[in-house]
């Protein structure tokens, strides 16, 4: 409207001086022939039919987004990358380099995926306002005032926060997954979701300053950045994302957290959507949090409580975590020559929370030590190490620990677990302790622990029985099922032990005896307890099912 008055008294005033002004305008727009293909996928609707980022099984739409956002080269790097500038004080701009030991996520909050913000020619970076904030938390007030201002801007802060970037192949395995799990294996419904965003792998960050001061301290400003770092960046950061970020050449710090352990472990490794392995340290906190949830259902009827709590303490969509984990990898080495990939790995797991839960989440972390371990197949022993001759494909895990050696008999298994319900009954437990309904619920009536000292496994074999495979709560399939469709509801682990033995321990959930029964053969609980006791387990903690009827 503006600008046609504008144009009116312009062409009024040319008039006055003899000019003449026409401008032909179309009454209709030409038409723009662009097919819908041809638009790149980041612009498109974010909707089935048109680009659905979301999920991250065999996604060609995320694959096309991706290629299309990274223009990859040749050699599948992309275009365009950072190069590793001068660091320190170079002209106006002061450059400190950091590296972080596992992966770094950031949220634009923009598309139906969860992805870092876009800066020039595509690469990520984290803004100038995040790394403020990371900064401001670990200043003293004052420094704080100094560097960064005030809310009144009574103090101008000297400091400008220029942000953060990747130097290199920042693509290098950033199609990242969410797989939630515990709904289906503990509560044995819902089915299994893998959830697709983007993340940095073990990237190299730099964060560059500047100041309108010339006599400001950068190794102090270093000192600051190394303190906020500890703390985390980004995102996510309770499951290890973000976490351990280090000056390259510097001694690795050692978090002052409550619980540590010294873990190694050889088993079945994780994959990337891509198929590529990785040792994923969130796996320690997703353990955590299903055994949690576990153990409290097995006191508290009420689902609400019970999730509650565990929230409380893992995190949810409306309070941040209190269990913060960290694990400082020390080697890591993946074999792809079999069917599943596999790797070894050892380091020490960190383990932070508030004071009055350190003795609680302690007890949990050795439960899932003693009981299984953490990770891919944790419900399986390592099969290459108990059951060599059995060549099909990988199976299972071995977890070990100099720091978790209470455990050294059938008794001292008892104790534990006995010691352990008693701790989960006095946080949330009902009076007399009554369990909710779910498939893993851990109450006495619903479990059964067997165990046996043993120089070698001697139930491995029952879970290649043809009749047991094919039973899903030990299988975790039907006959004629080409691959699981179950979460088995058998755990088994080979616990080392002194004098190069193991306690062999087998835990059996019967509360829902639905998944027991064989689709030829019928119920096949008692059964397998037979097998169990017949091998030399004996029952150590819970209650023995009765004979089910076939």
């Amino acid at each position: 409207m503006l600008l046609a008055k504008a144009f009116e008294e312009a062409k009024r005033e040319a008039v006055k001086q003899g000019k003449n002004i026409e401008i032909e305008i179309p009454k209709t727009a030409a038409p723009v022939n662009i097919e819908p293909e041809q638009i790149p996928m980041m612009y498109r609707a974010q909707v089935q039919g048109r680009c659905s980022l979301q999920f991250a099984g065999n996604n060609n739409d995320l694959k096309q987004w991706t290629k299309e956002w990274v223009y990859p080269k040749d050699d599948q790097t992309p275009t365009y990358q950072y190069p590793e500038p001068p660091l320190g004080f170079d002209g106006e701009i002061y450059r400190i380099k950091v590296e972080f030991p596992f992966r770094l996520f950031s949220n634009c909050g923009q598309d139906n995926i969860a992805r870092p913000i876009i800066g020039k020619n595509g690469i990520p970076f984290l803004p100038g306002s995040s790394v403020k904030g990371l900064f401001r938390r670990a200043c003293s007030d004052e420094k704080a005032r100094n560097y960064c201002g005030d809310k009144d801007n009574l103090n101008p802060e000297i400091f400008r926060f220029l942000g953060a970037y990747p130097l290199g192949n920042w693509a290098k395995q950033i199609n990242d997954i969410v797989h939630p799990q515990q709904v289906r294996q503990v509560q044995g419904n819902g089915s299994p979701t893998a959830l697709a965003l983007i993340s940095l792998y073990k990237p190299e960050l730099i964060f560059e300053f500047s100041s309108s001061s010339p006599e400001v301290d950068w190794q102090d400003v270093e000192r600051i950045l190394l303190k906020a770092l500890q703390q985390g960046v980004g995102g996510k950061t309770s499951s290890g994302y973000g976490m351990g970020g280090n000056f390259p050449d510097k001694p690795t710090i050692t978090p002052a957290y409550p619980i540590s352990f010294e873990l190694k472990n050889i088993g079945v490794s994780s994959v990337l959507r891509t198929g590529e392995p990785e040792f994923r340290p969130n796996l320690f906190k997703a353990t955590l949090r299903g055994h949690v949830s576990r153990l409290l259902a097995g006191v508290c009827p009420n689902q609400e409580v019970v999730n509650r709590e565990t929230n409380r303490l893992f995190g949810h969509t409306t309070e941040p975590s209190q269990v913060q984990v960290l694990w400082q990898s020390k080697q890591e080495d993946f074999d792809t020559r079999g069917k599943n990939p596999t790797y070894t790995t050892r380091g020490v797991l960190y383990v932070n929370t508030p004071r009055t839960d350190v003795d609680f989440i302690e007890n949990v972390l050795k439960f899932a030590f003693v009981m299984g371990g953490f990770g891919k197949s944790w419900r399986r022993v390592w099969h290459k190490k108990f059951y060599p001759t059995y060549q099909k494909l990988e199976i299972g895990c071995h977890w070990e620990s100099p720091d978790i050696d209470e455990i050294q008999t059938r008794q001292h298994l008892k104790q534990f677990l006995d010691s352990l319900f008693a701790l989960s009954c006095d946080r949330l437990g009902s009076k007399p302790p009554k369990p909710l309904s779910w498939k893993e619920a851990w109450h006495p009536q619903r479990v059964a622990v067997y165990s046996n000292i043993v120089t070698e496994s001697a139930a491995v074999r029952l879970f290649h029985d043809d009749v047991f495979k094919t039973t899903p709560a030990i299988g975790g399939r039907n006959p004629k099922d080409k691959r699981p469709t179950f979460v088995s509801s058998v755990w088994h682990r080979m616990l080392p032990i002194a004098g190069n033995k193991y306690l062999e321990i087998v835990t059996v959930f019967h509360g829902d005896r639905t998944p027991w029964k064989h689709k030829q053969e019928g119920n096949q609980l008692h059964k397998f307890i037979q097998k169990l006791t017949d091998k030399g387990l004996q029952l150590t903690w819970g209650t023995s099912p009765a004979a089910s009827k076939s």
